[in-house]
């Protein structure tokens, strides 16, 4: 079974680890309704993420609309440079806030 992680490291910080891809994106976007519903601003560290695919980009473009919806700041760090690609050809890298 691929793993991933979603661990609350403070103040708005999350850390994601594993694999974030077709297999594990859903389980990924339950924990964050839990964990990110009470935030104003979050930071998502993205360094611990070993593998992805489109659904990881999918998801992050997901956490960038709900955040939206409910007003919230989010940033996004360590964004892995496959998921970069991808959102380069599909053409939504400028949807993606990075702050490295």
């Amino acid at each position: 079974m691929e793993k991933i992680a979603i661990e609350d490291i403070g103040a708005g910080r999350f850390r994601v680890e594993g694999q974030l891809n077709f297999a594990t994106v859903t389980r990924a976007l339950e924990t964050s309704r839990g964990l990110f519903a009470k935030e104003q601003a979050i930071r998502l560290d993205l360094s611990g993420v070993t593998a992805t695919d489109s659904a990881g980009l999918a998801l992050l473009v997901e956490w960038v609309i709900r955040a939206r919806q409910g007003k919230c700041q989010l940033t996004y760090s360590h964004v892995p440079q496959q998921i970069l690609a991808i959102a380069r050809i599909s053409d939504v890298d400028t949807m993606l806030p990075t702050a490295e």
